[in-house]
């Protein structure tokens, strides 16, 4: 019998019984003396069992205590009695783990053996399995040596020929990782001379043996290898891959439909059909077949069933007031998915709170399908079960805004109030909520609408304040350079005209995207002074590139009743530091430029409120 020679030094680690058998009780002496640990004092062992390569997965690594007689370290492990070929250890400092001595990178290994003493089968290959199937050596901060990896899984073929069928490809793939010169002929040559050694290779051996052929680049072979595996398995898994891509690829949702049916009658218990299914939900949502979307749906299994998507398919269908009655069947079948669904592979951190919170959006969901029915007797308690009033920063004001208005339908405002004011104080109140809070405290007995004004206002005082002492380290002080242009209609504005005004230029041109985007918040914030003749908004186009046409086309198609310059020569934004567009400046009374800020950040109510504050600062003398 060949043997194989371990380099291990007898002194270093030795154990008892030499030829140790299943069940037996092992000793080992371990010497760190002349190993990476010879000066470390808190040293530990680490090992892990191996055996068959289909059994690696079942290994854990695991701690064994050590005991320190004077320059050694004692130990004992107990050897299953049944599934082991032998176990691996490697040592290191308890405390700093990365510190460990490896064996040189083979690590220290107890083979089982049998009566007679021959190591049993897969007593060396198994070795090969630990570095090559588990994570134990990168534990330890290495990686193993293809070299002797591809050595163990030799000398067990050689020792164990019946045992090929369970190492062939682990050894070629050990080659191909090995990459000695010549390594893809003499790979390619031992994938043919194995398969053809097989009268009829299993499916898993052809899987095999495809994937060898694909990490070496040569994807002819591994697809040929593949369409052979499809002709000995008509109903296997790569058929089932292909059908699975034909329905997805499809573009016609009427075949796409006949496909799907087919594949679920042909192939009911495939582990593609998850997948595909919800790829129909989709597809019945987006096709706009919202009967049979619900028909589809009633069907499947929970396994089968996305509940985060049917969630988003009913909020949007009750946001848009459309198949009202079929949004709420849906967030209904969404919610008793969630309430049996184990962890999904794509969840991350604790299940159960992730569940929480999941279930805190289908409440709102089922919340809002409800009161677009006009059903807010059933939709105010599910508001209240999922809205956290002491978590007003951290919530969404458009759900405040339609918690306190289904209160206000049911009678409930003195719950509602508090969060609706404490949403309003900080900043994250709509301006509808901030409408329906000040009507409803205008209706109270004894209070007017001068009343409920001056109460909103109270509320935003600090936020005002806040926001003023903001805007104060904003102000600027530059020169306001002249300038004198024709509006769309002909009529000369020149500056001069406007001495002793608040003077708000906006910066604009069509094509500007964020420019247009601003203008609906432009004109709330030029309504809101449009009775005061010391206030003046004039919206100059510049950067325009085109004929001026286009600009009288724009505002001919849209109701803003916007004064338009026309800065055809680009004369004023270059005199006022136009760096990009949408740019706003605000020319104090005193003729200065007191305020410039560009772009759009896309919160209309931000942009009227910050530049309304500016504007009213200005007319203080601020």
């Amino acid at each position: 019998m060949v043997m194989l020679a371990i380099p291990v030094v007898r002194a270093q680690f030795c154990f008892s019984p030499e030829q140790p058998q299943l069940g037996q009780v092992v000793s080992f002496t371990y010497s760190p003396q002349t190993t990476p640990l010879a000066a470390d004092s808190t040293i530990e062992g680490r090992y892990v069992r191996y055996g068959a390569p289909n059994a690696m997965q079942l290994s854990q690594p695991t701690s064994v205590a050590l005991t320190r007689v004077g320059n050694e370290y004692v130990g004992q492990l107990v050897l299953p009695k049944r599934e082991v070929a032998g176990l691996m250890l490697l040592f290191r400092n308890s405390k700093q783990p990365k510190r460990a001595d490896l064996n040189k990178g083979q690590l220290y290994v107890i083979p089982v053996c049998d009566a007679t003493g021959r190591p049993v089968p897969h007593a060396t290959g198994g070795q090969a399995s630990v570095f090559t199937r588990s994570h134990f050596i990168y534990e330890a901060g290495a990686k193993y040596d293809p070299n002797w990896v591809v050595t163990l899984y030799e000398h067990e073929i050689l020792q164990n020929p019946d045992l090929r069928p369970q190492y062939w490809s682990d050894l070629l793939a050990a080659q191909v990782k090995q990459r000695k010169p010549g390594y893809g002929p003499k790979v390619k040559a031992g994938i043919e001379s194995y398969l053809a050694s097989r009268p009829t290779p299993t499916s898993a051996e052809l899987t095999t043996a495809a994937q060898l052929y694909e990490s070496m680049g040569d994807f002819p072979k591994a697809n040929a290898l593949r369409e052979r595996q499809k002709l000995i398995e008509p109903t296997g898994s790569l058929v089932q891959k292909d059908r699975s891509m034909a329905i997805r690829n499809e573009s016609d949702w009427t075949r796409k439909k006949i496909a799907y049916q087919a594949f679920l009658t042909e192939f009911p218990t495939s582990s593609y059909l998850p997948a595909l299914t919800v790829l129909m939900t989709d597809g019945y949502f987006k096709n706009n077949d919202i009967k049979g979307l619900i028909t589809f749906v009633d069907q499947q299994p929970a396994s089968h069933i996305d509940a985060l998507m049917l969630n988003t398919m009913a909020f949007q269908l009750a946001d848009e007031r459309r198949s009202l009655p079929e949004a709420e069947v849906l967030i209904k079948r969404a919610m008793d998915v969630l309430k049996t669904q184990p962890k999904p592979k794509t969840a991350v951190g604790n299940w159960e709170t992730e569940k929480q919170t999941r279930q805190r959006q289908l409440l709102n969901t089922y919340a809002r399908t409800l009161e677009q029915q006009g059903k807010y007797t059933e939709a105010y308690p599910l508001y209240q079960a999922f809205i956290n009033p002491d978590d007003i920063e951290n919530s969404d004001p458009r759900v405040t805004e339609r918690y306190f208005l289904c209160a206000l339908r049911t009678n409930h405002v003195a719950e509602a109030q508090p969060m609706a004011e404490a949403a309003v104080q900080i900043g994250k109140a709509t301006p509808s909520l901030k409408t329906a809070l000040r009507d409803w405290y205008a209706k109270q007995p004894g209070n007017t609408v001068a009343k409920a004004d001056a109460y909103l206002t109270n509320l935003e005082a600090d936020l005002r304040a806040d926001l003023r002492d903001e805007l104060q380290q904003l102000l600027i002080n530059e020169p306001a350079p002249a300038f004198s242009l024709t509006d769309l209609q002909g009529r000369t504005i020149s500056s001069s005209a406007f001495k002793g005004k608040v003077i708000v230029l906006d910066f604009w041109a069509t094509w500007c995207v964020p420019c247009i985007a601003s203008f609906p918040a432009m004109q709330q914030a030029q309504t809101r002074f449009q009775s005061d003749p010391n206030v003046r908004f004039l919206f100059v186009n510049t950067r325009e590139g085109g004929p001026v046409q286009r600009v009288h086309n724009f505002m001919n198609k849209n109701t803003y009743n916007f004064v338009v310059p026309l800065d055809t020569q680009q004369k004023v934004s270059n005199a006022y530091k136009v760096q990009g567009i949408p740019t706003k400046v605000v020319i104090g009374p005193d003729g200065r430029v007191r305020y410039r800020t560009i772009g759009y950040s896309g919160n209309p109510e931000t942009t009227v409120n910050e530049l309304s504050m500016v504007v009213e600062m200005l007319k203080e003398g601020k």
